[in-house]
Order: C-alpha cells, then sequence, then structure tokens
C-alpha cells in the first residue's frame, strides 16, 4: 500500500491546512487493511478447515426412464467429469434377478438437477450381443465405459471398453480381454500416465471347470490392448477381481476365493506395470467367511472387495461376508493396511443394524482421508441404500470415528425383489458431495435412482505457531469473508469522507 505521508499534494489543495483529515484517513484505512487480511502473513498464517458433513441425501431422481424394451434396471456405475458431469450406467434386463441384456448411460451437464435420456450403449464389430457388468471412469477428458458382451449362439464373449471424449454422444470401442473362456466382473482403473488396467474373472464354465484372475492393459488411451498377467491361481472359487492403483501408480487386485465351507478374499500386487504378480496374500486371518446365497436358482448376495488407496498410500479393502456366526448374516466390514497389503487392521463394523443382511458394499475418499460408505440395509421384509462415514483419527490414525448412518433412498424395495445387482456406487465431486446411483423396487420394478448428499458446514478450529512471535492464533470458518468484506466497506466510506472533505475546503 502506498505510504499515506509520502502522497504528494494535489494542486490547489492546502494539505497543511487539513492534518486531521489525513491522520484520521490514515487510522482508519490501515484499520480496514488490517480486517480485510492484507497485513496478514499468508503463508503462515493458520487455516479453517470446514468440514463437509452429510446430514442427509436429496430428493431422489428417476433416471432408468425408458422401459419399452426392458422393465428392470440393476447394477449401477458413475463417473464424474473435469467439469463437473455426472455421467450414471447401468445394464438392462428382463426380469428383476435375470442377466443382463444392454448397458445404459445417462448424463447430467447441471450437478446432478437434469439428466439426459438413457441410451445404449454399442455392441461391438456390428454384431448382436447381449450386456452386462457395467464400469464407468474418467481420465483426462474421456469417459471409460468397460461392459460385457457376449452372444448366446455363436460363443462370442469379451469384456469391451468403449471410449468417448464429447460427454458419451460418440463411442470408439475396443476389445479388452483376451481369456479362453467367459469373460466376466470386470473393473477398471487408469494412472496418471493414462494406462489403462482392466481385470476381469475367465470362466469355464464346463464342470469343475475353474476361473482365472487375468489382466489387460492399454497404452494408447484405450484405442487397443493387450493382455499382460495372469494373477494367482485359477480355482474355480474365484470371483470378482477389484483393480485399485496406489500413489506411485503400483497395481493391487483383489478378489474373493469361495469354497464350500466358506471363503475368502487375496489380494496380489504389481511393481512392474502389471508385468508381473507377486503371490496372492491371504487378508483375513480371523476364518473363512466369504460366502453368497442363492434365490430362485439366481445369485442374490455375495462377498465381492471393494480396494482404494487414500492420498497417504493407506490401503482399505471393504466388503461384506458371515463374519457374526451369532446372526448368520451379512455384515459390511472394512480393514486398513498402511504396509500396502502386508498386515492389516482388526475388521471393523459399519453397519449398525445387526438384523438381516447388510452387503453390496462401495466407497470413495475424500481429501480428507475419510472413507465414505454405501451399502444395503435390509429391514424386516425390505431393504434400502445407506450412507456412512469413517474417519480414523489420533498420533497414528487408528481410531475409528463413524458417522450416523443415513438412509439415501426415499422408499424401501420388498425382499421379493432378490437382486438390485452385485454392486453400486458412491463417487465425491470436487467439493467432497456425495452422489450415489443404485437401484430399488418401489415402483413395483428394478430402477435406477439418483442422489446427492446435503450438508452443514462443521467448523473446526486449527491453531499453529506464527512466524513472529511463536503465539498461537485461532481461526473459525467464514471469519476471513466476513473481515473482508467489513473492511472493504469501511474503507469506501472513508475515501469518500476524505473527498467530500477536500471537495468541501477546496470550494472554500
Amino acid at each position: 500500500m502506498e505510504d499515506v505521508q509520502a502522497t504528494k499534494p494535489v494542486e490547489g489543495v492546502c494539505v497543511k491546512k487539513t492534518p486531521a483529515v489525513l491522520i484520521v484517513l490514515f487510522l482508519i484505512v490501515s484499520v480496514s487493511v488490517r480486517l480485510s487480511g492484507a497485513y496478514r502473513v499468508a503463508p503462515t498464517r493458520p487455516a479453517a478447515r470446514a468440514v463437509t458433513e452429510i446430514v442427509a441425501f436429496s430428493h431422489n431422481v428417476l433416471l432408468s426412464t425408458d422401459d419399452s424394451l426392458y422393465a428392470h434396471h440393476v447394477e449401477t456405475t458413475m463417473a464424474i467429469g473435469d467439469k463437473g458431469q455426472i455421467f450414471v450406467g447401468w445394464k438392462d434386463a428382463m426380469s428383476h434377478n435375470g442377466g443382463g441384456y444392454r448397458v445404459s448411460m445417462v448424463v447430467s451437464q447441471d450437478g446432478g438437477v437434469s439428466w439426459s435420456r438413457p441410451q445404449y450403449m454399442p455392441m461391438f464389430g456390428g454384431l448382436e450381443t447381449r450386456q452386462s457388468d457395467p464400469w464407468m471412469v474418467w481420465h483426462n477428458g474421456t469417459l471409460y465405459y468397460a461392459y460385457l458382451e457376449f452372444t448366446e449362439d455363436s460363443g462370442f464373449t469379451q469384456i469391451t471398453v468403449a471410449r468417448s471424449c464429447d460427454n458419451g454422444s460418440t463411442w470408439d470401442t475396443s476389445t479388452a480381454s483376451f481369456g479362453q473362456y467367459f469373460a466376466d466382473k470386470e473393473t477398471m482403473a487408469i494412472s496418471s500416465s493414462g494406462t489403462i488396467f482392466v481385470v476381469y474373472d475367465d470362466v469355464d464354465l464346463s464342470e469343475n471347470g475353474t476361473t482365472t484372475v487375468r489382466l489387460s492393459r492399454s497404452t494408447d488411451g484405450g484405442a487397443t490392448f493387450e493382455e499382460t498377467a495372469v494373477i494367482g491361481t485359477p480355482d474355480e472359487g474365484n470371483v470378482g477381481p477389484y483393480v485399485a492403483l496406489n500413489g506411485s501408480d503400483a497395481i493391487f487386485v483383489a478378489w474373493t476365493c469361495l469354497q464350500q465351507e466358506g471363503g475368502n478374499l487375496y489380494l496380489a500386487q504389481s511393481t512392474d506395470g502389471g508385468l508381473s504378480f507377486e503371490d496372492p496374500r491371504l487378508v483375513n486371518d480371523d476364518g473363512n467367511y466369504s460366502d453368497f446365497t442363492i434365490v430362485d436358482g439366481r445369485p442374490s448376495r455375495l462377498t465381492l472387495p471393494v480396494v482404494r488407496f487414500d492420498q497417504w498410500n493407506r490401503l482399505y479393502i471393504l466388503w461384506a461376508d458371515r463374519y457374526d456366526q451369532k446372526t448368520g448374516s451379512f455384515d459390511v466390514y472394512l480393514r486398513y493396511s498402511d504396509d500396502f497389503g502386508s498386515t492389516w487392521s482388526d475388521r471393523l463394523r459399519i453397519n449398525p443394524n445387526i438384523e438381516g443382511d447388510q452387503w453390496c458394499p462401495e466407497m470413495d475418499i475424500d481429501s480428507e482421508g475419510r472413507v465414505h460408505i454405501v451399502y444395503y440395509d435390509e429391514e424386516s421384509n425390505s431393504y434400502r441404500p445407506y450412507y456412512r462415514v469413517v474417519q480414523f483419527t489420533g498420533k497414528n490414525r487408528t481410531e475409528p470415528v463413524l458417522g450416523a448412518s443415513i438412509p439415501i433412498s426415499e422408499a424401501s424395495t420388498s425382499d421379493d425383489f432378490t437382486r438390485p445387482g452385485d454392486y453400486f456406487v458412491i463417487k465425491l465431486d470436487s467439493h467432497g458431495i456425495p452422489h450415489v446411483a443404485w437401484t430399488d423396487g418401489r415402483n413395483d420394478e428394478m430402477d435406477v435412482y439418483y442422489a446427492h448428499g446435503l450438508t452443514k458446514l462443521s467448523t473446526t478450529t486449527e491453531t499453529s505457531p506464527t512466524t513472529t512471535t511463536g503465539a498461537v492464533t485461532t481461526t473459525t470458518a467464514g471469519g476471513d469473508s466476513m473481515l473482508v468484506e467489513t473492511g472493504i466497506v469501511i474503507g469506501a466510506i472513508v475515501v469518500t469522507l476524505v473527498v467530500l472533505a477536500v471537495a468541501y475546503r477546496r470550494r472554500r
């Protein structure tokens, strides 16, 4: 700020006759500057952190608005673009618990307020295929959509990856699987350099056939893929590989291996870009409680792992199993590892309700390391999706603090609808707001709905020493903006008064 006493006199104005005006001007403008925050040492000033707390979810929006060919829509996926676009996909089926026929998508350009009409994803190579298992990822201006395709007569089966650079208006497709048998249950992740990794089950459907977990990758933005590794040992119980990358883009894949007397979760790691994997390691050393249920000849509940890293390279794994032998039902559990899966924390049960089944969990992690979790919760003869946040506190972030369990759906789904899909989805936007898409049967058919979290700001206080005195300075959220506005207002008033005073004296 320009020194007031060094200012040259304005021609025609006798400054010496108005020293009080200048003194008042200097004092009040100085107060204004201090209030506005310009006098602070910005790099060392402690900043308050306003934690986004979700207290409820928004009105549910129906996304699967086209029932002309398929009445049921399940198994959701989501991606959020660089400009806040929200993409949601799902599979379309003839029955509530049957296999998929097509996969669809919609997009919102205004943060979930309005949505496009559903569109089917392209069939590969002009074939008449069935489709299933949708999975979306956004990376560097491009939407990638992986899905299973197969024919019932010719034996064709593959994981297709479609990519769009225009928010889903047009698509290019590529073959992303190279197994010998039926491709199934893929997940996809993209490295910071743009390498795309796809893992999937290669299922031998013959009697006594085994399932092989395979990994493919693309280094040209999804134009082509190649198989790079077989992960672990083929086993008839392998199912549901989930891929995640750590901060160095090392690849981690977790999956379930189901056995007749309970199964378990396994994790394998690659540090050479997916060319090879270390031997799989057991996750749960407290027993084999992974399981599945069959209703009317179709899968209903199933243990499938979800793995994600936070920004400090802590690895989280989330799943549902029958660990609680007293109830015999599914519960949702979380563990973490600070050494890339060599050792694990104790299991933490996420669902407060232990009656009925709680299953099909998914998670995302925000910039503060809080884990945002969704899952289905069975209540009496119905179920609905719930949301809960876990934050680990203490010196080494070992003490879990669980938030309230919040219902997402405005309506419950009857247990008569036995299969809402093997997964549903939560994604956080750049502001840490959760966006959720799920399936429920409130209209006597399985439909896809969307909602986002509603917030209040829970102000937390942070303290740190200043560079000048070592004293502790405390601030609260919202204070800086109030001080800036106050300073601007006072400064404007002062300038106005001084101008009037000068003009008055000049007129004299």
